[in-house]
């Protein structure tokens, strides 16, 4: 069964039953996911699973105007989030958020999490070469594409992986013509959102599009 997250129809039955129904364990159709009962008793059985996942983690590194925003808002969305900056930034954001005393938090704090640089001057590279090492889901730069190229060229001469650069977006956020800082950490959240449903949005598009069938 895919690991995506979504709400699932199972439906437990023996071979001779799954057969009937021209269905093969380990197959999904029109919403339903088949499996076989190897049990003696060779019934049947049908159960909805409704998943229930870990908070996803953002990690915000620096202290900037749009990453005290960010750290404010992600909270209401699900968001677990943590913050690397200077010790004497910490103050800036809200109470129940984690914090990292430098922008070069352990490397796995970022593994599987979404990762925003926003330091806006204060430590560009630093945070940057840190998100680049990080296995994130979501890897982001808040500010321009040039800044961001410049920077990559930089880090990319020092030695660290041009791949890895790659996959860190900039400027982060969906293009909704933000200007304060608000508002961009906004489009960041509505881009990490996407992030995270786009494939749980597709396989329920794809279960509907089945059961039409």
């Amino acid at each position: 069964m895919p690991g995506d997250g979504r709400s699932r129809f199972v439906s437990i039955a023996p071979k001779d039953a799954l057969a009937e129904l021209g269905a093969a364990a380990g197959e999904e159709r029109g919403g339903v996911f088949y499996a076989r009962n190897s049990c003696p008793s060779q019934g049947t059985m049908d159960i909805f699973v409704e998943p229930v996942l870990p908070s996803p983690r953002l990690l915000i590194l620096g202290a900037s105007p749009v990453a005290v925003a960010l750290g404010g808002l992600a909270p209401a969305r699900g968001f677990a989030v943590a913050v690397a900056a200077a010790p004497e930034e910490h103050r800036r954001f809200e109470p129940g958020v984690s914090r990292f005393e430098s922008l070069s938090p352990p490397k796995e704090a970022g593994e599987g999490a979404y990762v925003v640089v926003s330091t806006q001057g204060a430590g560009d590279r630093a945070a940057l070469k840190s998100a680049a090492g990080m296995e994130a889901r979501y890897r982001a730069f808040v500010g321009s594409r040039r800044k961001a190229a410049a920077l990559k060229r930089e880090l990319a001469g020092e030695g660290v992986s041009e791949d890895a650069l790659a996959r860190i977006k900039a400027p982060a956020g969906l293009d909704i013509s933000a200007i304060s800082a608000d508002e961009i950490a906004l489009s960041i959240l509505a881009e990490m959102i996407a992030v995270r449903r786009g494939p749980q949005r597709r396989s329920t598009e794809d279960a509907a599009d089945h059961r039409e069938e």
